[in-house]
């Protein structure tokens, strides 16, 4: 039986818009096509191509130094807090922590922001370690960053969509030649 109490024998007789069976699933949902694909469309391919090669890009661009920073690799040295400036966001505070860095190994002392440096981390006058992985305007604590999962993201989303892109197409040409040897062989 149905949701409506009746029998599917008598459900059987039954049928919707143009002779066709309203209990019957369209695959296609196409009348006649049921089964085949559509092609992909070329232009949306391109496009996406375009917009997932920027993003790859912005994911790889900082890579290197975001690794390093992980791992605190780089100059030592100490950075010197000159002031903070923070921006409240709806469930959250983000602040920056501007001061100057000078390199344990000497030289002069450059102006930069200390990363992912909040309230409690960032007083005036205080002396931080730190470590310089070669960003021309910032500098990392002792703990390191983990800017790269946000970086290992942006790649494997990438990644995963030109995969995608390439199954649909793949499977495109694979109908293709299916119903051109199922045409030659009828």
């Amino acid at each position: 039986m149905d949701g409506n109490g009746v029998g599917h024998d008598a459900n059987s007789g039954l049928t919707g818009l143009g002779g066709a069976d309203p209990h019957a699933a369209d695959a296609a949902g196409v009348p006649g096509e049921a089964g085949t694909r559509h092609r992909p469309s070329p232009a949306f391919s391109l496009l996406l191509l375009l917009l997932v090669a920027g993003v790859a890009y912005v994911g790889s661009a900082g890579l290197d130094q975001s690794l390093r920073a992980a791992r605190g690799e780089g100059a030592r040295g100490v950075f010197t807090v000159s002031g903070l400036s923070c921006v409240q966001h709806p469930g959250h505070e983000s602040c920056t922590c501007h001061g100057h860095y000078t390199p344990d190994s000497g030289g002069d002392a450059r102006g930069v922001y200390l990363h992912a440096a909040g309230r409690d981390t960032c007083r005036e006058g205080e002396e931080i370690p730190a470590v310089d992985v070669g960003a021309a305007n910032r500098v990392y604590g002792p703990d390191g960053s983990r800017e790269w999962i946000l970086s290992s993201v942006l790649l494997v989303g990438s990644a995963a969509a030109v995969s995608g892109m390439t199954v649909r197409w793949v499977r495109h040409v694979r109908g293709l030649r299916t119903v051109g040897r199922s045409s030659q062989g009828a």
